[in-house]
């Protein structure tokens, strides 16, 4: 496709510099069907109201394995408990109180997909078998979760009489899920899905001719991706949003009182088109693109310490049914949407989106596709952040906008 290039060919032009923001930015929302949520190491637990999404809910489940299987036939158990450690990662408001409900699967974690994803169901005995409460503390270690000793009791027994290997044990103990509680309205807390920072513990003793020797023994996560998931789900959404039943629908943000939306974890996206672009060809004269950027505008109001907004952004490009087909590239590499200066006198915050790779095969494309542009954080599926834009519609300061630096030439000779 035509690039510019200053040099021999051009010596006998004049070359005149235009730009251009008039350009029309329309922006929807569609939500993904399922996202998957298997393939990381973030477990996601915890629940809260959001303005825009209504109610945000993040549930875990997972299995667990054992690097042994030699426990003394002797030995008794003391106590057990939940060791969860926090990855650093929370949304929303920790400093209210939160429930951690643990309930014992009924099924096997076990897929007909290559993945689990937002949207996996498996079965679990709706009683917990343990609740606690706390205020959740994400630049700690760890959170320890005691757990009742007939549970852990019965499991014990059978690792020290039934259990050989991990096959057994998945038939003895299918595993947990860990739920927030119903009524909860704090936070959504990120802890770690390794081996050495989630596991159960079993605290144990041994009898001896001194008394009893003290040990431990731990059932951690398997590394396989399959392992464990996260369940994270959103319930009584805006009137804006609730149209949004499956992936092919997208809603205008005319229809949306100007806003559209993102939140990772859930599946919503903002869908961006340019229907205008080819107007270019309206402009006299033979020209070329230099410089593309969009300016995406963050709605005020929509974000604060405890919604803290993801930079940078990827960006994609999806079809006219929203199925992801393409990432944007440049020369030097992966393409990203960075948030540009925070105008502290109107709380401004806006994305520069670079979009020049993207308005280059939208200009010179035919037939015409119907695709568009969204932008996706890196932890797509194991967070739950959101992103409140505006169309260019919504007066508040500065606007959404498609910004373009134009080059014409023309023979000097003309």
């Amino acid at each position: 496709m035509p690039t510019l290039i200053v040099g021999e060919e051009f010596t006998n032009s004049k070359v005149r510099v235009i730009k251009i923001d008039t350009f029309n930015v329309e922006l929807s929302t569609f939500k993904f069907d399922s996202l998957s949520t298997s393939s990381t190491n973030r477990l996601l637990v915890g629940q809260y109201e959001d303005d825009y999404f209504g109610r945000i809910k993040s549930s875990s489940f997972f299995e667990f394995n054992a690097s042994f299987f030699d426990i003394d036939t002797d030995a008794v158990i003391d106590s057990i408990g939940l060791i969860l450690g926090y990855d650093k990662y929370f949304y929303s408001d920790t400093t209210k109180i939160s429930t951690i409900n643990i309930h014992v699967l009924t099924d096997f974690l076990k897929t007909d997909d290559e993945a689990f994803f937002n949207t996996s169901k498996i079965p679990y005995n709706q009683t917990p078998a343990a609740t606690f409460e706390y205020y959740p503390s994400p630049n700690r270690d760890s959170l320890y979760i005691p757990l009742p000793l007939n549970f852990g009791n019965d499991v014990f027994q059978a690792l020290i009489h039934d259990i050989n290997n991990n096959q057994d044990l998945i038939q003895v103990f299918k595993g947990i899920t860990v739920q927030p509680g119903p009524y909860d309205d704090a936070s959504v807390i990120g802890f770690s899905k390794l081996n050495d920072k989630t596991y159960i513990r079993f605290y144990y003793k041994v009898p001896d001719e001194y008394g009893a020797d003290e040990r431990t023994f731990d059932l951690a996560i398997s590394s396989n991706p399959l392992s464990c998931f996260n369940k994270i789900e959103n319930s009584v959404p805006s009137s804006n949003l609730a149209p949004l039943v499956n992936q092919k629908i997208n809603q205008n943000s005319q229809s949306t009182n100007n806003i559209s939306y993102y939140q990772s974890g859930t599946g919503y996206a903002t869908r961006i088109r340019f229907p205008s672009i080819k107007k270019l060809f309206d402009i006299p004269g033979e020209g070329t693109v230099l410089h593309a950027n969009l300016q995406l505008k963050l709605k005020k109001t929509s974000y604060s310490d405890i919604f803290p907004v993801i930079d940078p952004l990827s960006i994609y490009v999806v079809d006219q049914n929203n199925k992801v087909t393409d990432q944007i590239f440049h020369s030097s590499g992966e393409a990203f949407a960075r948030l540009g200066d925070h105008n502290e006198e109107y709380n401004e915050l806006f994305y520069n989106v670079p979009v020049l790779r993207y308005i280059d095969r939208k200009i010179y494309q035919s037939p015409i596709v119907d695709d568009a542009l969204i932008l996706l954080a890196k932890e797509n599926s194991s967070t739950v952040n959101r992103i409140i834009f505006t169309d260019p519609s919504l007066s508040e300061g500065s606007t959404t906008k498609l910004i373009i630096s134009y080059a014409i030439y023309e023979n000097e000779d003309d």
